[in-house]
């Protein structure tokens, strides 16, 4: 590997500032990425829904609810029952993959807004540290670590908020960052624990900081199969290109 895990670092933290953060909450029409980018609750609700699916289809989604009832406004989605919330996922034009378990994380997001932070999303990280963040996220049905840490990570780039504990933040070992880094060699197998534990190793100060640009280079270049090697910003550092 030429150069080192420094310069390697440095590299993907520079490309990954580069990476537009339309591209980071991708979403099937402009008005879905203006919504997200803009609405915390929306962002908290494509957030904790991102699993399982393109990312373009959940991202949408925030915009596809406002469209169905009219309004995004968590007090008075809170009187939305269980049931009810199943119900208007289905009637969604697009809809998350694991739907017998979107209702519950939409319900118990939505109360959490109401109860604990009197209807505004952004509560959950205005004044607070990384990890707390994290662990108020990994509260609600269906959000795991990954899907805390990278809404942590968002939340810093879409409203400009910087947390004082990054040593707190790991990247999400989703498809793309975990094959990158197993192909920078980085990382030395193709698993979530070795990816998280490779992101560690590189940048301990925030472990976090590498995200965007894997995420981005998975989705756009080293794809699984015919990686597009040639001209990529971290080709020189690349254990296995082509592969």
């Amino acid at each position: 590997m030429a150069g080192t895990l420094s310069d390697l670092t440095q590299a993907l933290v520079a490309y990954g500032n580069q990476v537009p953060v339309t591209d980071l909450c991708p979403t099937v029409v402009p008005a879905a990425a203006q919504l997200v980018t803009s609405d915390p609750y929306a962002f908290c609700m494509a957030a904790c829904l991102d699993r399982g699916a393109r990312s373009e289809v959940i991202w949408t989604i925030p915009y596809d609810v406002h469209t169905l009832v009219g309004h995004l406004d968590p007090r008075r989605l809170y009187a939305l029952s269980l049931r009810g919330w199943a119900s208007l996922i289905q009637d969604l034009p697009r809809r998350p993959r694991y739907t017998n378990d979107a209702p519950r994380t939409l319900y118990e997001l939505t109360h959490l807004v109401v109860d604990r932070y009197g209807g505004n999303a952004a509560r959950i990280w205005e004044g607070r540290r990384a990890a707390e963040v994290i662990r108020t996220f990994c509260s609600i049905y269906g959000v795991g670590p990954g899907i805390a840490n990278m809404a942590a990570l968002l939340i810093e780039r879409v409203f400009r908020v910087r947390f004082p504990d990054h040593w707190s933040i790991d990247i999400k070992p989703d498809t793309h960052t975990v094959r990158v880094l197993y192909r920078l060699g980085i990382s030395d197998a193709l698993t979530e624990t070795a990816a998280v534990a490779a992101a560690r190793r590189m940048n301990p100060a925030f472990p976090g900081i590498v995200d965007a640009a894997l995420w981005h280079l998975g989705r756009t270049r080293c794809f699984a199969t015919a990686p597009q090697c040639r001209g990529c910003p971290v080709e020189m550092w690349c254990a296995r290109r082509g592969v």
